[in-house]
């Protein structure tokens, strides 16, 4: 076998052994989760429910008590020291100015 064919093959058989590993774990209980099993699995499934009715969804905005949103990072010369520079081809040639 050529050995990018043994790697692929490893690979799959990494993967595959994973997920029946996941089909087959516990589940701990009724509306207790394992978040460190792989998300959609019986032991961490996928959330179905909102709290907030489908018919309401489209009035919530930021600000709303019960709508979680991140604030905007400015862009200072300090951030773009910690952080590094903006990902967009447009913000790397930009100078760091702030908000």
């Amino acid at each position: 076998m050529r050995p990018m064919s043994i790697v692929l093959a490893a690979a799959v058989a990494v993967s595959l052994a994973g997920v029946a590993t996941a089909q087959t774990a516990p589940v701990a209980g009724p509306g207790v989760t394992d978040p460190s099993a792989p998300l959609g699995s019986p032991a961490h499934p996928i959330p179905q429910s909102s709290p907030t009715p489908v018919d309401q969804a489209y009035r919530l905005k930021a600000g709303d008590p019960n709508v979680v949103s991140n604030a905007p990072i400015p862009d200072t010369p300090e951030t773009r020291a910690r952080v590094g520079q903006p990902m967009s081809r447009t913000g790397k040639r930009t100078p760091a100015t702030g908000n």
